[in-house]
């Protein structure tokens, strides 16, 4: 029986929040070229990869196939990221051929590059109730709405909160008449 699409997210979420590598993470998956033709050179395309469910902290791998210290060394890295792209040459066609290059990254190679994502979090921390709707990112703040005329706050501490969607900088476009 084959699993339902939200089965196999909520699985993935629940083994990453356990701190195990996700046996099938979830990928989600960008084309950056297709809406900017200049990010690549003529004839070639960029994949670009989020996995949502890699743990911060390394407490085993679901599969029982990598092996870790605890930590996102090099090694656990790209173990993981082989484990993705192992996913992805089930669905497209050569891939082990058309693949030029790949460069990944782990929670703690984002921590390292920006301060701003604490633990290697790029969706803007805590997805509690309390931080969700007109609560985020903090009770007084309305619709992204700063002390400054004309300057508005988006991102993932704004509502409707984290995702890849956009919705804070959709919402304040909206506003502004887009």
């Amino acid at each position: 029986m084959q699993q339902s699409l939200i089965d196999a997210v909520s699985k993935s979420a629940n083994e990453a929040e356990r701190g195990m590598l996700p046996a099938t993470p979830t990928i989600c998956v960008g084309q950056p070229h297709r809406l900017d033709p200049s990010r690549c050179p003529d004839g070639q395309a960029i994949l670009w990869l989020q996995i949502p469910d890699a743990p911060r902290l390394i407490k085993g791998d679901a599969a029982g196939e990598i092996n870790s210290d605890g930590t996102w060394d090099d090694a656990t890295r790209e173990a993981f990221a082989d484990r993705i792209e192992g996913i992805l040459s089930h669905h497209i066609e050569n891939f082990d051929q058309i693949k030029l290059a790949r460069r990944a990254f782990s929670p703690a190679d984002l921590a390292a590059l920006n301060m701003n994502l604490v633990g290697g979090d790029p969706y803007g921390g805590q997805c509690s109730i309390d931080q969700f709707f007109t609560f985020r990112p903090f009770s007084s703040s309305r619709n992204g709405s700063t002390l400054f005329r004309n300057l508005h706050h988006i991102g993932a501490s704004t509502h409707p909160g984290p995702g890849l969607g956009g919705g804070s900088g959709f919402n304040t476009a909206k506003r502004l008449g887009a």
